[in-house]
């Protein structure tokens, strides 16, 4: 299972494009300088990880696209597949991975692409359910990547994505030179943001970073055929 490290880098860039940079979370009392933040709503923010657990259930198939930007130039697109349903779990990318995961007693067979390009099994391997969550879940801890900015969100109206209402929200903070924007658009029905953009500029250089849900369901998945 050599592509299982393919997760790993991935939520490496995913972490770092997600965290607010130290000189917009730290306090700075420099007379000099001077950190403005938006304003969050008063309302209560009601969505989150534990939300998110209580409405999404046991089915899903999402895909994202993720494209980061550097000074304007953007990276080509990484396109990434999960799905579950009570028989497993299926993950696929644009880059190569793909591979399911059906469960068989208390442990999980697994199938991958074999020459002719079918999901075909591969034999003398198993794994327990915790290996096979971790491979194949990672990335999900970022439908709740709002999270890291919760606090001071305001509300910027609704939207449409992949078919599903969306609620927009917005964070901006600058300091000095330097300044943050964080947009985000939450499934209302299940709390999973499906689009998350975050804008930085420092300076003359200017970083961004999108993911953009592209496809989701929360019933009637059915994982791809094997053989």
């Amino acid at each position: 299972m050599s592509k299982r490290r393919f997760l790993l880098p991935l939520v490496s860039l995913l972490l770092s494009a997600c965290s607010l940079p130290s000189f917009l979370t730290s306090n700075n009392n420099s007379q000099n300088s001077t950190t403005n933040v938006e304003q969050s709503t008063s309302e209560t923010f009601a969505y989150g990880e534990e939300y998110i657990n209580a409405h999404l259930g046991s089915q899903y198939w999402i895909t994202y696209s993720y494209v980061a930007k550097s000074n304007g130039t953007a990276d080509e697109p990484l396109l990434i597949t999960t799905a579950h349903n009570d028989s497993g779990y299926y993950v696929k990318d644009n880059v190569g991975t793909e591979a399911l995961f059906l469960k068989d007693g208390t442990t999980y067979l697994v199938y991958m692409p074999n020459e002719s390009g079918q999901l075909a099994l591969v034999n003398d391997l198993r794994l327990d359910e915790e290996n096979v969550k971790g491979y194949s879940t990672s990335f999900l801890a970022f439908m709740s990547i709002y999270e890291v900015a919760r606090d001071d969100l305001a509300k910027d109206g609704v939207e449409t994505i992949a078919g599903r209402a969306c609620q927009k929200y917005v964070f901006h903070a600058s300091y000095v030179a330097s300044a943050i924007d964080l947009h985000y658009s939450i499934d209302t029905k299940t709390g999973v943001c499906l689009r998350y953009e975050a804008t930085a500029l420092q300076g003359n250089d200017t970083s961004a970073f999108q993911f953009l849900c592209t496809v989701f369901k929360d019933s009637g998945v059915v994982l791809p055929s094997h053989i």
